[in-house]
């Protein structure tokens, strides 16, 4: 008898205990179905930022290549030092050279003794002897024509006359052998001869100084000499690059950017900019540059940002994160969007009154993706994520925090 009585003891506490659960769990079910994350509108500074990703693109490393073929002799910097515009780099063996830039000078100025020469001894020599030889012409033509008379009234021999005749042609050809000698010193085949020979040297001469500057490489910029690929006694032809030096001014960095971001970008904005080797230095830039048209292929626009506040591990060519202040708004009462309600035409929020789900209207100016800026709605409202039907009695679960917005 009273083992009945322990067994329907037994049964009683287990339907007991059966009830008990399923009302524990359905009080579960119901808590879960009506508690909400939510949101306390409260003032904060909602600073929207456009990111990009880009790239380290300037100043290039400015290469300086060997303008001609020789040995380097001396290399007058290191990697990583500080060089002025101008300033002598590296020396290649120039002995040939200013040996042939000797000669050259040695002929330029042979050739061109021989036209002064010419020009202020030899020409006017023979302009005196043109005239001297033109007096005797004249003298000789007056002589011949006397006789020429005097033969003819049988007052003088024939052969006088022939004499005469023969003398003054015998002048003629002396005069016109000077006048053709003195117009070849002058402006002739001679003196053409004698000018290209000035010319010729003149060229060889340049060449040679060229090729002695050549074997000298200079800086074109003031930078740092970000590498060197040679080293003294090194051998080396025309176009081979020597070094490169970056120019020295702020580093630039490169970046594509949605279009559909470009309304709120306009040069002069400024911006954070952090290198995936560096990721916790935050460096300032300012946006300078936008791109006139887009890549229209991948819907990108280019962007060029310039760092105000360089660092010595900024390298060419470092991979970069930007984020761009694009709007700042002081103190507004910002909501996150996953809190608003797009399910019919008009936005709405669940608001909670009177621990109680309501579903109002919301006027709202969106802030990039992940924010709007409610305008309808006081300082502590508490907004519900969104819930399926109005008027029903809700439980608050988690609160949704401004930096946990993602």
């Amino acid at each position: 008898m009273a083992e009945k009585k322990k067994a329907r003891g037994l049964k009683i506490s287990a339907v007991f205990l059966v009830l008990l659960l399923l009302l524990l769990g359905s009080r579960l079910i119901y808590l879960k179905r009506n508690t909400f994350d939510y949101y306390s509108l409260k003032p904060l500074d909602l600073n929207y930022t456009v990111l990009a990703s880009g790239r380290v693109s300037f100043p290039q490393p400015y290469e300086i290549a060997a303008a001609t073929s020789g040995k380097i002799t001396a290399i007058n910097c290191r990697e990583g030092e500080l060089v002025r515009e101008g300033q002598l780099l590296v020396e290649m063996d120039d002995y040939q050279d200013r040996q042939n830039v000797l000669s050259a000078m040695s002929n330029l100025n042979l050739i061109r003794s021989k036209k002064k020469n010419i020009e202020e001894e030899v020409l006017p020599r023979q302009e005196e002897q043109i005239r001297q030889d033109q007096v005797k012409l004249l003298e000789a033509e007056q002589e011949m024509n006397r006789l020429k008379i005097l033969n003819e009234h049988g007052a003088v021999p024939a052969v006088d006359y022939e004499k005469a005749c023969n003398n003054y042609q015998l002048l003629l050809s002396q005069y016109n052998q000077a006048v053709i000698t003195r117009d070849a010193l002058a402006g002739g085949s001679s003196m053409a001869e004698i000018d290209a020979q000035v010319s010729y040297y003149e060229t060889q001469l340049k060449i040679a100084q060229n090729e002695v500057a050549n074997k000298k490489i200079v800086s074109p910029v003031t930078g740092t000499v970000s590498r060197i690929n040679y080293s003294t006694g090194q051998q080396v032809t025309a176009g081979d690059v020597i070094l490169a030096v970056l120019r020295q001014q702020n580093w630039v960095v490169e970046a594509d950017v949605d279009q559909k971001e470009l309304s709120r970008l306009k040069p002069g904005q400024a911006a954070l900019v952090s290198l995936d080797a560096y990721p916790r230095d935050k460096l300032e830039a300012e946006l300078f540059y936008i791109a006139p048209q887009i890549d229209e292929q991948k819907g990108t626009c280019l962007l060029r940002l310039e760092i105000k506040n360089a660092k010595d591990f900024i390298k060419y060519g470092m991979a970069a994160n930007i984020e761009i202040l694009s709007e700042m708004n002081r103190q507004v009462l910002a909501l996150p969007q996953q809190f608003v309600d797009y399910s019919e035409k008009e936005a709405s929020v669940w608001v909670m009154q009177n621990n109680k789900a309501v579903k109002t209207p919301l006027t709202y100016r969106s802030v990039g993706e992940r924010w709007v800026i409610a305008e309808n709605l006081p300082e502590g409202t508490v907004v519900l994520s969104p819930a399926k039907k109005t008027g029903f009695r809700v439980h608050l679960g988690r609160e949704v925090l401004p930096d946990a917005v993602k």
